[in-house]
């Protein structure tokens, strides 16, 4: 929560003291427990729409605000400053309405999802096949395992461990409500190979930037993107499926499995099949930005710090062609 918060220089000096780090760690921590303390007291909208108020108000005010601008100006370089502003001012209000969303996640789950379910599932649902779901940081992104639950399809969803323990517990606590099986990101690739061998399908978030990862076009950037889900998909015969979540009013959400990406090119090796799946999940992640860029949520820098927009005309491309 810090690096949401704080600027990095000024968490690094806090971080160097142990005792003044396990006290950032006790503030944070409170201060979610009392805002999930009360979001918990509210209904699911009204908890939503105070979080939305209070991070759309608060969050251009903030360091992190920087790495919205700039994402939001790589991706969409034509637009001017006001328009800016205003994406990034949304950003921050729909990461408040998912901060509050997170005691209702149960109910979310149970009866706020409008599921689209766009391919065949039913082979995985009866344990013939597994699949991989991919995603983006969308709308509540935390509700993309809704429609393999909902059809009793066994899942695993890969999570990124928070550096405070205490928020770190206080936050599985309510994602235990999703009704899915959680693993730690950190030694993600064993975990998922696991789970796959033993039936169980995986979600993923996969549009962040990874240090380890590969350029792929992304807005007509190069970004360091993991290969990790397409090789998987490829080496275990899995579906690899994009799913979109869609913020609607009311705390409510759209949840849409899309068809299965895969290279029509079989010869190709390996490397170079995974490669073209991915690109794949990057345009239809990009389509999906471009229709509702206010939902997406892009706090950590996406690109190289040297990156410059595309060439024009870029984002009039159809999507086939990215």
């Amino acid at each position: 929560m810090a690096k949401l918060f704080l600027g990095n220089q000024l968490r690094k000096r806090v971080d160097s003291s142990p005792v003044l780090r396990r006290l950032r760690w006790a503030i944070e921590a409170g201060v979610l427990a009392g805002l999930w303390r009360t979001s918990a007291w509210m209904p699911p909208q009204s908890a939503s729409e105070t979080g939305q108020r209070l991070l759309r108000w608060l969050g251009p005010r903030l360091h992190k605000t920087r790495h919205f601008r700039r994402n939001q100006a790589l991706a969409f370089p034509d637009s001017s400053q006001a328009e800016i502003d205003h994406l990034v001012r949304e950003a921050w209000g729909n990461m408040g309405a998912v901060l509050a969303e997170y005691p209702h996640l149960d109910a979310i789950r149970k009866g706020r999802i409008e599921t689209v379910i766009r391919c065949d599932l039913e082979p995985i649902r009866q344990g013939r096949r597994r699949a991989i779901f991919v995603a983006a940081h969308l709308a509540n992104w935390e509700v993309t395992v809704a429609p393999a639950v909902g059809l009793g399809i066994p899942i695993t969803a890969v999570y990124t461990p928070l550096e405070n323990p205490w928020v770190d517990r206080m936050l599985h606590r309510h994602r235990r409500a999703l009704g899915c099986r959680l693993v730690p990101r950190g030694d993600a690739l064993r975990t998922m190979m696991r789970e796959l061998e033993t039936g169980r399908s995986i979600g993923l978030l996969v549009d962040q930037r990874v240090d380890s990862g590969v350029p792929v076009p992304f807005f007509g950037i190069d970004k360091l993107t993991t290969l990790v889900p397409a090789r998987l998909a490829l080496r275990f015969e899995c579906d690899l499926i994009p799913v979109r979540v869609e913020r609607l009013p009311g705390a409510r959400f759209r949840v849409t499995a899309h068809e299965p990406v895969r290279c029509a090119d079989t010869a190709l090796p390996d490397h170079e099949r995974a490669l073209e799946m991915t690109r794949q999940v990057n345009a239809l992640f990009e389509d999906w930005i471009r229709e509702l860029p206010e939902q997406w949520f892009c706090s950590n820098r996406r690109w190289a710090k040297t990156a410059t927009p595309p060439l024009p005309g870029y984002a009039e491309r159809p999507a086939a062609a990215h």
